[in-house]
């Protein structure tokens, strides 16, 4: 089997750029996803952007979902899961329901935790879990994130035991939605240009004053059909 080396140099034009190659392939599809989309780019717009042949990124990776997953575990890195406090409150909780405002509070927290990296990799995950919400499909939702929200659906149908199944999936999408749209920086308060100018506007202030709103979202009686 061919080496990376050997398509690397089967492949590379004068001029072309040395350096891992590997590397060169993360940084373009981190840059692109984050830019235009996971659905909109496509492997051979990866390949050009990183100065390699098409083969040099199916030798890494088998598709470009696979490509889309290692470029989350590379952003979110160590603290990659984001369910260990949950985990570790259910724990001290010794059996007992967590509250609604606890689970919510342990989701927003770990979502800013991750943001305030002072490293490109915090202002990326930015905008990479705000497309991963927004895409078309779902693709380009990473299957740890499918995980850990059926983690934290489980914790709220047990701190919500009156409502039905599907009631607390759809608040959920509800609560999730407006965290992914906030992370992602769509600019809602031009939208509302009444607003104080003391309203909150970067994520993390926003998310914060949200907190009741949320909270009282998913404690509200259940709707009727």
């Amino acid at each position: 089997m061919q080496s990376d080396d050997d398509i690397e140099k089967g492949g590379r034009s004068a001029g072309r750029p040395r350096g891992d190659a590997k590397e060169r392939i993360f940084d373009a599809a981190e840059k692109l996803f984050t830019e235009q989309g996971y659905a909109a780019t496509s492997m051979r717009m990866i390949a050009q952007a990183a100065s390699v042949p098409l083969a040099s990124i199916n030798y890494h990776f088998k598709s470009k979902r696979d490509l889309m997953e290692a470029i989350y575990r590379r952003v979110l890195g160590a603290d990659g899961r984001r369910s260990d406090y949950l985990d570790k409150l259910e724990r001290e909780a010794g059996g007992t329901p967590l509250t609604v405002l606890q689970i919510v509070q342990t989701f927003i927290e770990s979502i800013l935790r991750l943001s305030r990296k002072d490293t490109v990799s915090g202002a990326v995950f930015k905008q990479l879990i705000g497309r991963a919400y927004f895409e078309p499909g779902d693709d380009c939702i990473p299957a740890e994130y499918v995980q850990i929200m059926d983690r934290y659906r489980v914790a709220l149908q047990r701190a919500l035991p009156e409502l039905p199944e599907d009631e607390v999936v759809r608040r959920m999408y509800f609560f999730v939605g407006i965290v992914a749209y906030v992370m992602a920086g769509r600019d809602v308060m031009q939208l509302l240009g009444h607003c104080a100018p003391a309203s909150p506007k970067d994520p993390e202030s926003l998310l914060r004053s949200l907190l009741p709103f949320i909270v009282g979202g998913m404690q509200a009686p259940a709707s009727v059909a």
